[in-house]
């Protein structure tokens, strides 16, 4: 029945998350937009096959959860990639970049986390708006319901020159 509704979303433009966990916020395509996950998240991602986590949270941020994020992540055969945004990182238009080159190399889900899951919506809008210009309003397309600082996301996209 999953596979059905999946499929028949699917064909009408539409996504359905079937890693769907507390810290989702919203999905679009196989991206999902998460606020920090607890390691029942990690869990529920494993099992749902998700291929990667990104973290933009500070290297600062992260040390102060009660566990460590990449050995949770890679315990459960994801693999872990830091992108920070804020405080001494700024928002760097490399994170742009090295998202792109990750969701080239991967064909699956891939979540993008931060605290409340706003830094990570800017930096794919970004992703989105590298991709295509045409894009008007990223937080729309992507259905962002949080914050939005369209300074942040063309602070993180890339020139088109490089």
């Amino acid at each position: 029945m999953i596979t059905f509704l999946t499929t028949l979303l699917a064909s009408l433009g539409l996504t359905m998350s079937q890693a769907d966990t507390p810290a989702t916020v919203v999905q679009h395509e196989r991206v999902i937009l998460a606020a920090q996950p607890a390691l029942e998240d990690l869990d529920a991602w494993a099992a749902a096959r998700v291929q990667a986590i990104v973290n933009s949270r500070t290297p600062e941020e992260t040390a102060g959860l009660g566990f460590n994020m990449r050995e949770a992540v890679e315990s459960r055969g994801m693999r872990y990639v830091e992108l920070p945004i804020g405080g001494r990182y700024g928002a760097d238009p490399d994170h742009t970049v090295a998202l792109g080159e990750l969701l080239a190399e991967l064909d699956g889900e891939i979540v993008m986390h931060c605290r409340s899951g706003t830094r990570s919506a800017h930096l794919y809008s970004a992703h989105l708006m590298s991709q295509d210009p045409s894009i008007d309003n990223p937080f729309d397309t992507i259905g962002w319901p949080g914050g939005r600082d369209n300074g942040m996301v063309r602070a993180l996209t890339p020139d088109n020159d490089q």
